[in-house]
């Protein structure tokens, strides 16, 4: 109780601090709501060991987070637990089950509301909607439509909840340049994004009369970053979220997702507080607000971004029952052995990682009369460590059902293609071995490319190339829209998965190493 008294306290002294203002309280005792927040959980189920939090000491887990979550609700029953979506794609358990087992976990970690993210559409939009059906928590979204129908694909855009004697209402969107940027065209066809600034305001204006506070669940912005390393630029990442805030009126608290960057101090927009975490469950994020009833304003608030040590915190029992039910249904395809790594496989996103080349190697080892082949970053989710490998590390490493295409490409089209991943939007593309790319982000845009060879001879314009890449970028995903350009295009039908199971099995130890294939010039 002692402590509880002295952090109210401390938020009346940040009153002044937090809005620039002074509280005129007059006996007007303010509420105060306690909001924890996730976004990308990406189907972590289990702690997972992240080097630049620590490299000894895992982080994260659905049962951890349903078990922190519960304590704090408990502890403080004026507490919601509020996500921004992406909780599908990542270990091999939820691409094996489409989703469902991600659900069902989610079912007991105590969510008040969260929002679709792109990857919750990584099975299809009609296996979204079976999915969610099974859920027990709110899933928000209010501008994702049937194509040229005025129908929502889940036709649940807002919630209102109460809590320590406020109405708070909760606006679930998707970002319309994220959702095009990044989710396959096969997965979105027959649906479509629709101006999430346009429904924001429509939503906040039809809210804001019957609510005291108005929070805004997300997904929108530059991809996050699929690398073995962290990264620290806030309001670079963030900035498509401070240009919303600045237009729309209303908003109280956007808590955001996509970007997989967190906020130790809430962004501030017009008044409107922005905050997000990390991503992949390793941290939940604790917003505290002191509103002021009588003026119908927030006056105060703390902001907490706290590491979730797996060694710290029990499992929830009834989460960690739910996710060893299906790691036993999925182990005896996940389970089995493909072979023996020297090393780990490590992913970067601005340069050549070892995770990378092996996918690139792989799918060339299925076509041998191709010339290279071209990954993007962000299709590799997690790090392999080994030293014996699995299917299931290999789903894990990458979780999506692309297929590999054949294609020709002119040189000058394929100069476009490295231009693009050089800007850095979507990350650099891993290449197989013979290619070496040099690239300097410093340079304009457009103009960023140093030099480009194939085994030793420098890219010829002119020049046709047997190109194989995924169907994702094929389709323009990450906004690689010149692979568009190709004189041929041949869909193979084969799993990018099944080319990396069928390249590993061809050596009794994998060598992963660095080759100096993609090389940021500029470090």
């Amino acid at each position: 109780m002692k402590k509880r008294i002295l952090f109210f306290c401390s938020l009346l002294l940040l009153v002044q601090v937090s809005f620039g203002q002074s509280a005129k309280l007059e006996g007007n005792i303010p509420k105060e709501l306690s909001i924890l927040y996730t976004n990308d959980l990406h189907a972590n189920f289990e702690p997972i060991l992240v080097g630049w939090v620590s490299p000894t000491r895992k982080v994260g887990g659905f049962a951890k987070i349903a078990a922190r979550v519960k304590q704090e609700k408990k502890a403080n029953p004026n507490t919601l637990y509020l996500d921004a979506g992406d909780f599908f794609t990542g270990p091999d358990i939820c691409s094996l089950t489409k989703g469902e087992a991600v659900i069902d976990a989610m079912n007991h970690m105590s969510l008040d509301a969260t929002c679709i993210g792109n990857h919750e559409f990584d099975y299809g939009w009609r296996n979204l909607v079976s999915q969610f059906e099974k859920a027990t928590f709110p899933i928000l979204n209010g501008n994702l439509f049937i194509q040229n129908t005025g129908k929502l694909i889940w036709n649940h855009p807002f919630k209102i909840l109460q809590k320590s004697g406020l109405k708070i209402g909760i606006i679930g969107l998707h970002g319309k340049f994220a959702f095009y940027d990044t989710v396959s065209d096969t997965m979105r066809q027959g649906i479509e994004a629709r101006d999430e600034e346009l429904y924001l305001q429509q939503y906040v204006d039809l809210l804001r009369p019957q609510v005291d506070l108005v929070v805004l669940l997300v997904h929108q912005g530059i991809p996050g970053r699929q690398s073995s390393k962290g990264s620290v630029d806030i309001q670079r990442n963030l900035q498509k979220d401070i240009d919303l805030a600045s237009r729309i009126k209303g908003v109280d608290i956007m808590i955001t997702g996509h970007a997989h960057q967190g906020t130790p101090q809430p962004l501030t927009s017009k008044g409107t507080l922005i905050v997000s975490t990390d991503a992949l469950g390793i941290e939940i994020g604790k917003l505290v607000v002191l509103y002021d009833l009588q003026n119908k304003k927030m006056i105060g608030y703390q902001n907490t971004l706290n590491f979730l040590y797996a060694d710290e915190t029990p499992d929830d029992p009834a989460t960690r029952q739910c996710i060893d039910k299906w790691k036993e249904r999925v182990d005896k395809v996940s389970g089995q052995k493909i072979g023996c790594i020297s090393e780990p496989l490590t992913r970067s996103y601005g340069e050549e990682s070892t995770l990378g080349n092996m996918v690139a190697d792989g799918m060339l080892h299925a076509f041998p009369d191709y010339e290279l082949a071209l990954v993007n970053s962000g299709g590799l989710r997690e790090d392999i460590l080994g030293p014996n490998v699995t299917t299931g590390d290999l789903i894990s490493a990458f979780p999506f059902p692309n297929t590999v295409v054949k294609l020709e490409l002119k040189g000058v089209f394929l100069r476009e293609i490295f231009e693009h991943a050089a800007d850095q939007t979507n990350g650099v593309l891993q290449v197989s071995a013979g290619l070496v790319l040099q690239y300097n982000d410093s340079l304009p845009l457009g103009n960023r490319v140093v030099s480009c060879t194939l085994n030793g001879k420098a890219l010829e314009d002119e020049r046709i190339y047997k190109v194989l890449a995924n169907n994702f970028l094929v389709k323009g995903g990450d906004g690689f829209l010149s692979f568009s350009k190709a004189s041929a295009n041949i869909e193979t039908h084969l799993g990018v998965v099944q080319t990396m199971i069928s390249y590993l099995k061809t050596f009794p130890v994998y060598p992963p190493k660095l080759e100096g294939r993609v090389v940021k010039l500029n470090k």
